[in-house]
C-alpha cells in the first residue's frame, strides 16, 4: 500500500490531536471525592478516657439520634465579596483615605483580619468553589470558568439550603449557575461586560437595604464586580479605583450599622465576612499565580469581637482561602463540607468558643480531613498524618479527664498541646491529600508523548520531498501494519496488567464503552509505527536532507534555525514566561537581515527601483514592529510597566482613543479596499465603532441613540459577517460549478491541462475565497478586540501589505519558507495583542460581545477568535498568498503549506510534553508550565482548523483536476 502526501498529513494531524488529548487527560490531576452531603448523623463523639490506652483509636460513631457538631456562634451571615480585591486595598496605606470606615473597624477591635491565599487558577468560578466547599479546584477549571454548571460537591450553600435557611443573593450570576434553586431571592449580573463598572454594582447595592429590612433572611451574599472591571480597564493604579473603594466602604458602613441595631433584638450576633475571590495583578488582570493575584483580604466583622479599647491595625496572619468553609461551618452550626481541605482558623475560634468547644471543633475538622485522606490514599491508617491525628485524640481525651477531675494545674498546657497536635495533624493530612491531587496518569502521558514524537519523525521525513516531484517512499505492507498494531495492543495490555504498576484510569478501563479510546490509540500508534518502519530506519533521511539543505538560501536557513531554537528555549521557565521576547527578537532580526540584504542589492543595482521599494517597505515594517512591541507590555515580569495602550485606556484620554480607533478603521478599509470596494466591510467597521460608542469606550462629535450595551450595533456586524460568509459560499459553489462543467474545448491546451494542476485563472478565482475570509475575520476582530487594540489590527494589516505584498514576492522563497514567515509573524502578533503565557491575559469579555444571554459554544468560539486574532489573520494571509503566487503548482504548494503548519505544531508539542513530564513536580508547574500547555493546545486546534480547510480545498481541486483529465481522454 502506498501513502500520498495528503493521506500521510491527514494521519499525522489525527495522531497529533489524539496524542495531545491523551497527554492532557493524563497530565491534569484527578481528585477522588467523598460522595454525598455531610450530615449530623455519623459524626464522632468526643474522645473518652477509655481511648487513652488503645493503640489505634477510631472515634466512636453516634447512632440513633443526631449529634450536634457545635453550638452556633452567629445567627445571620453577610458575605461581601468584592471581586479582585487586593490585600493592599484593605491593609495598605491607601486604606486610610479610600476605605476610612473599614479602617475604623480594623482599629476599633470589631474584626478578626487575615490574608487569604488562593490557589491558582485565580478566576472567579474555581474561587467560589473553594470559598464554599473548601476544596482545591483543578487547574483545568480555568477552562470551565466560561461554563459554570451546578456544583455537585458538598458545600456550605447546599448545607444551609437543606436546613431551610433563607439565602438572598445579588451579584455575579456565576453563583446562580453553581447553586441553582438555592436562593430565596436573587438578582444576577454578568461578570463579562468589563466596560461596565457602575451599573453592575448599583444593581447589587439597590437590593441591600430592602434585604436587610426583610426579617426573613439568614444569609445575604453580595458579589460586587465593579472593582474587577476597573482593573481590567486600567489596572490597580487607575483613578477609578479610589472612588470604587469609597463606594464599597459606604456599603460596608451601611450594612454594619444596620446589623448592630438588629443584633440588639436577636439571640445571636450577626457576622459579616469581607473578602475577595482573587486579587489583581499590577497589570489589572488575574488568573495567574503572582502574589498580588493570590493574596486577598479576609475580614470577619461582628459585635461579638468588639473590644472596649482601640487597638492598632494588626499585621494580618496568612491563612488559606479554603479555610473559610470549615470556619463558617463551625460558627453556623453546620457540618464541615465532605471534601473540604480547609482548617478552621484558630485565631477566630479563640474568644468565640469555650476551650472545650474549640477542641471539639478541631476534632470534627480533623475527622473530616481523615475521611478525605482515606479516599485519596491507600493504607491511610498507616500514614504518619493519621497517626498524628490519633495522637491528638489521646491528648484531647487526657485534657478532658484532667478538666473533669479539676486535679491538675497544667490544664492550659494540655489544651495547648492537644490543639497544637490537631493543627499539626490537619496540616499534614491536608498536605498529603493536596499532593495526591497532583497524581499523574503516567501511562496516558507516555502514550501521548510517543504518539507526538511518531508524528514529528514522520513529518520531518516526508518534508524532505516537499517542493519536488518526488513522493515520500512510504509503502508499509498490510502484514507490517497488522503486526505493528498487534504489537501496540500487546504493549498496551501489558502496561495495564503489569504487576506493581499503576493502572491508567483513562486507558485501562475494562468496560466496552470506555475501550474506544484505547483501541483508537492502539490503531493510530501502530499505523504510525508501521509507516516509520517502512522508511528503512531512516537510512535515506540523511542523504535527502543533506541534499535539500545545500540548496537553501540564507533566509530559509535562518527560518529553520530560528524555529528550532525557539523550541529549545522551553527548557528555561523564564523563556516561557517571557516568550514574546523570543518572537520579537526573531522577527526583528529577520526583517533587519532582509533590510540589509535588500539595501545592498538596491545600492549595487542603482537602476533596480523594485529593490529600493522593497527596502522602503522593510524599513516601514521595522518601525511598525517596534511600535507593536511597545503597544502592550506583556509577559510576567514587566507586564505592569506603562505602555502605549495604557495611556489610551485612561478615562481622561477618551478623545484620543476615539481618534485612534477611527483612524485605525480607516487605514484598514483603505488598504483592504482601495482596489475593490467592499461596502460590507465599511459598514461592519462603522458598526464596530458604534458598538464601542454604545458601551462608552469612545466618543462621537454628535450624540446618537444607542441600544443597551450595544447589542444592536454588535449584531449588525454579526449579520454582515453571516451575509459575507453566505456570499463566499455561493461564490465558491459557483466557481466549482463553472470549473466542473467547462468543456475540454474551452481549454487552451489539452496537454497543458494535463501537466498542470489547474489553469492559473481558475486557481486565482478559487483562491479569492481566502481574501474574502480575511475581510470577514477583520470584521470580527474590529468588533471583539479592546478599543486600543484596534490600532494593533491596523498595524497588522499594514505589515501584511508591506511583507506579503512587497517583500515576499521579491525574495521568491519556497512555499514552506513563506509559511514559516507567516507563522513567525502570527506568533509575534499574538503577543503584540497583549497576550502572554499567563491565563490572566485572556480577555473573556470578548465572548460576550453582542450577547444578551450566555451560550457556552458561542462564548468559547468568540474568546478563541479574539485571543488568536493575530495568528488567524496571518494564516488567512498565507492561504491567499499561496493561491496568488503559487498558482502554477497549486497542489504541491498547498501540501507544502499544510505540512509546514503541521510541523510547526508537532515540533514544540513533542518537545514540550517531554519537558512538562519531567517538570511535573516543579515549583512552577501550575503557574508557568500548565498555562503554556493550555495555550499550545488551543493554538494547535486553531492551526488544525486551518489545515482542515486547506485539505478540503485541496480535495476539491484534485477532484476537479481528475474530472477535467477524464473529459480530455
Amino acid at each position: 500500500m502506498h501513502l500520498s502526501h495528503r493521506h500521510l498529513l491527514l494521519l499525522c494531524v489525527v495522531g497529533e490531536l489524539l496524542g495531545l488529548y491523551v497527554f492532557l487527560k493524563g497530565f491534569f490531576p484527578i481528585k477522588k471525592a467523598v460522595e454525598g452531603y455531610a450530615m449530623f448523623e455519623g459524626l464522632p463523639e468526643e474522645p473518652s478516657t477509655e481511648t487513652l490506652h488503645q493503640d489505634d483509636v477510631i472515634p466512636s460513631v453516634a447512632t440513633g439520634s443526631a449529634t450536634s457538631p457545635i453550638r452556633p456562634v452567629f445567627g445571620r451571615l453577610v458575605i461581601i465579596l468584592i471581586d479582585a480585591l487586593r490585600a493592599d486595598f484593605i491593609y495598605g496605606k491607601r486604606n486610610q483615605e479610600d476605605m476610612p470606615y473599614t479602617r475604623e473597624l480594623l482599629s476599633g477591635g470589631w474584626t478578626r483580619s487575615f490574608l487569604a491565599r488562593a490557589h491558582p487558577p485565580t478566576v472567579t468560578m474555581p474561587r467560589i468553589k473553594a470559598l464554599t466547599s473548601g476544596t482545591i479546584p483543578g487547574f483545568i477549571d480555568i477552562v470551565l470558568n466560561l461554563d459554570s454548571s451546578a456544583l455537585a460537591e458538598d458545600n456550605l450553600i447546599s448545607q444551609m439550603h437543606r436546613q431551610d435557611r433563607k439565602l438572598f443573593f445579588y451579584g455575579d450570576d456565576t453563583w446562580m449557575r453553581l447553586f441553582p434553586g438555592h436562593f430565596t431571592e436573587t438578582d444576577g449580573t454578568t461578570s463579562f461586560f468589563v466596560t461596565d463598572y457602575t451599573e453592575v454594582d448599583n444593581n447589587v447595592t439597590r437590593h441591600v437595604q430592602p434585604a436587610l429590612s426583610n426579617p426573613h433572611w439568614d444569609v445575604l451574599i453580595l458579589h460586587y464586580l465593579g472593582l474587577d472591571h476597573i482593573g481590567h480597564l486600567g489596572g490597580p493604579t487607575s483613578p477609578l479605583v479610589s472612588p470604587k473603594l469609597l463606594e464599597m466602604d459606604g456599603v460596608i458602613r451601611n450594612i454594619h450599622q444596620a446589623l448592630i441595631e438588629q443584633d440588639k433584638s436577636l439571640s445571636l450576633p450577626s457576622l459579616i465576612v469581607l473578602c475577595g475571590d482573587h486579587g489583581m495583578s499590577d497589570a489589572g488582570s488575574h488568573g495567574g499565580a503572582s502574589a498580588s493575584e493570590t493574596i486577598t483580604p479576609l475580614v470577619f466583622i461582628s459585635s461579638a469581637f468588639k473590644q472596649d479599647q482601640e487597638t492598632p491595625v494588626p499585621h494580618p496572619e496568612e491563612v488559606q482561602q479554603i479555610d473559610l468553609a470549615p470556619t463558617l461551618a463551625i460558627f453556623l452550626g453546620l457540618p464541615i463540607p465532605q471534601n473540604s481541605l480547609g482548617q478552621a482558623i484558630p485565631a477566630v475560634l479563640e474568644g468565640s468558643l469555650s476551650p472545650r468547644e474549640q477542641l471539639r471543633a478541631l476534632q470534627l475538622n480533623s475527622y473530616q480531613l481523615s475521611r478525605v485522606l482515606e479516599q485519596n490514599k491507600d493504607s491511610f491508617k498507616s500514614d504518619i498524618a493519621y497517626s498524628m491525628y490519633q495522637h491528638a485524640l489521646r491528648l484531647h481525651a487526657t485534657w478532658l479527664s484532667h478538666t473533669a477531675n479539676s486535679s491538675t494545674h497544667n490544664a492550659q498546657s494540655l489544651f495547648d498541646k492537644a490543639a497544637g497536635q490537631y493543627l499539626k495533624a490537619m496540616g499534614s493530612m491536608r498536605n498529603k491529600v493536596a499532593s495526591s491531587l497532583s497524581r499523574y496518569d503516567l501511562h496516558a502521558m507516555g502514550c501521548g508523548v510517543v504518539l507526538l514524537w511518531q508524528v514529528l519523525f514522520l513529518l520531518c521525513y516526508s518534508a524532505s520531498s516537499l517542493g519536488t516531484s518526488l513522493t515520500p517512499d512510504l509503502k508499509p505492507s498490510l502484514l507490517l501494519l497488522i503486526g505493528c498494531c498487534l504489537a501496540a495492543g500487546i504493549t498496551q495490555i501489558a502496561l495495564c496488567t503489569a504487576a506493581g504498576g499503576e493502572t491508567s484510569e483513562l486507558l485501562c478501563i475494562p468496560t466496552i464503552g470506555a475501550g474506544t479510546l484505547p483501541l483508537l490509540l492502539t490503531v493510530t500508534g501502530g499505523s504510525l509505527a508501521a509507516i516509520l518502519v517502512s522508511t528503512g530506519g531512516g537510512l535515506k533521511w540523511r542523504q535527502t536532507i543533506k541534499k535539500n539543505f545545500q540548496s537553501l538560501s540564507w533566509c530559509e536557513i535562518f527560518l529553520l534555525i530560528g524555529t528550532v531554537s525557539h523550541t529549545l528555549t522551553f527548557t528555561a521557565s523564564s523563556f516561557i514566561e517571557e516568550e514574546h521576547q523570543t518572537w520579537y527578537f526573531l522577527t526583528l532580526t529577520l526583517l533587519l537581515a532582509v533590510f540589509i540584504y535588500v539595501t545592498s542589492a538596491a545600492i549595487g543595482q542603482s537602476v533596480d527601483k523594485m529593490a529600493a521599494r522593497v527596502a522602503m517597505a522593510v524599513a516601514a515594517t521595522l518601525v511598525i514592529c517596534r511600535l507593536l512591541r511597545a503597544w502592550n507590555q506583556t509577559g510576567m515580569k514587566w507586564a505592569d510597566r506603562p505602555d502605549i495602550g495604557d495611556w489610551f485606556v485612561r478615562p481622561e484620554n477618551k478623545t484620543s482613543l476615539s481618534i485612534l480607533t477611527m483612524a485605525s478603521f480607516m487605514i484598514i478599509y483603505i488598504l483592504r479596499c482601495f482596489k475593490r470596494p467592499n461596502y460590507r466591510l465599511l459598514v461592519a467597521l462603522v458598526g464596530a465603532y458604534l458598538y464601542r460608542y454604545a458601551t462608552g469606550s469612545v466618543d462621537l462629535p454628535v450624540s446618537l441613540p444607542t441600544s443597551q450595551k450595544g447589542l444592536h450595533e454588535a449584531r449588525l456586524v454579526y449579520l454582515l459577517l453571516f451575509v459575507s460568509l453566505a456570499r463566499v459560499s455561493l461564490s465558491y459553489g459557483r466557481q466549482f460549478y463553472i470549473s466542473h462543467n467547462k468543456s475540454p474545448n474551452q481549454e487552451n491546451s489539452h496537454k497543458n491541462s494535463r501537466k498542470s494542476d489547474m489553469k492559473t485563472a481558475d486557481v486565482f478565482r478559487f483562491g479569492q475565497v481566502f481574501d474574502e475570509l480575511y475581510d470577514i475575520h477583520i470584521m470580527l476582530v474590529a468588533l471583539l478586540l479592546r478599543p486600543h487594540n484596534s490600532a494593533v489590527a491596523a498595524m497588522l494589516v499594514v505589515l501584511q501589505y508591506c511583507i506579503v505584498g512587497v517583500v515576499l514576492p521579491w525574495l521568491q522563497m519556497r512555499a514552506w519558507a513563506v509559511a514559516l514567515v507567516h507563522v513567525w509573524m502570527g506568533q509575534a502578533s499574538f503577543f503584540a495583542q497583549g497576550n502572554s503565557n499567563s491565563i490572566a491575559t485572556v480577555d473573556i469579555s470578548a465572548g460576550y460581545v453582542g450577547m444578551s444571554s450566555y451560550v457556552h459554544s458561542v462564548a468559547g468560539l468568540l474568546t478563541c477568535i479574539s485571543t488568536y486574532a493575530g495568528p488567524i489573520l496571518w494564516m488567512l494571509s498565507l492561504f491567499a498568498y499561496t493561491a496568488k503566487h503559487h498558482s502554477q503548482r497549486y497542489n504541491s504548494a498547498i501540501l507544502e503549506v499544510t505540512h509546514t503548519l503541521a510541523l510547526t505544531r508537532a515540533l514544540p508539542l513533542a518537545f514540550y510534553t517531554v519537558l512538562v513530564s519531567f517538570q511535573r513536580y516543579h515549583l512552577f508547574v501550575w503557574s508557568v508550565f500548565s498555562p503554556k500547555l493550555l495555550y499550545d493546545t488551543m493554538h494547535t486546534y486553531v492551526v488544525t482548523a486551518g489545515i482542515a480547510v486547506l485539505l478540503v480545498h485541496l480535495g476539491i481541486i484534485k477532484w476537479l483536476m481528475h474530472h477535467r483529465m477524464s473529459k480530455t481522454l
